[in-house]
């Protein structure tokens, strides 16, 4: 029987070696790098700032002319834009503006013709007629079409029971006015600062019907 039993007690030695190696590689353990904790900065907390305003179309204080020019624009494109009840006493008010005021009117028109030519430049009229174009653009896009029709009419009203001298006095004036309600930008506050100290009058001459020189 003691023969029997010895084999038997080697076999489970040897069974436990195996489990001894598995449990050694059980135990083994492996130093890992610790997760680095790297702050990130945060992006400055600039505020949207919008694009500054693109300067105004219609410019004022160039001369009288233009300004006289640039509302008598003004005024005809709310004659064409403001439709309503009010229409029809804006359109008798219009065509009484240009027949009390027309010598002076046409010396503006040429002032501002003059601005273009006198450069020299062969396409002085392909500029003068983009001018142009922006300055009734700019009306015709308002956004405050009911201020901007609003403060027409009062102009309109006004400037055609003026004498010539009066309306050529207060033209750099309604042109700030009528800029205003029609929302066209002035960032840099030059329409304002022209209202209040507008250009010389036009010369006397565009009120006897002839053109300055």
């Amino acid at each position: 029987m003691l023969a029997t039993r010895k084999p038997r007690a080697i076999s489970l030695v040897a069974l436990a070696l195996p489990l001894a190696a598995l449990a050694g590689c059980g135990t083994k353990t492996t130093t890992q790098a610790p997760i680095a904790n790297i702050p990130v900065p945060l992006p400055a907390n600039i505020p949207l700032i919008d694009p500054p305003p693109p300067p105004p179309p219609v410019q004022i204080g160039k001369s009288k002319g233009e300004d006289l020019w640039h509302l008598r624009s003004g005024l005809n494109v709310a004659v064409l834009l403001c439709m309503g009840p009010n229409n029809a006493a804006m359109v008798a008010s219009y065509n009484r503006l240009l027949n009390a005021h027309k010598p002076l009117l046409a010396a503006a028109a040429q002032t501002e013709v003059d601005h273009f030519r006198i450069g020299g430049s062969k396409k002085w009229q392909d500029a003068y007629d983009d001018h142009m174009t922006k300055i009734y653009n700019a009306y015709s896009g308002t956004l405050t079409r009911e201020p901007y029709c609003a403060k027409s009419t009062g102009i309109l009203n006004e400037a055609s029971a003026d004498t010539t001298l009066a309306f050529n006095e207060k033209a750099t004036f309604m042109l700030w006015e009528i800029n205003k309600a029609a929302g066209i930008p002035d960032p840099d506050g030059k329409l304002a600062r022209a209202a209040l100290n507008p250009p010389p009058v036009q010369p006397m001459a565009a009120m006897t019907g002839t053109t300055p020189p």
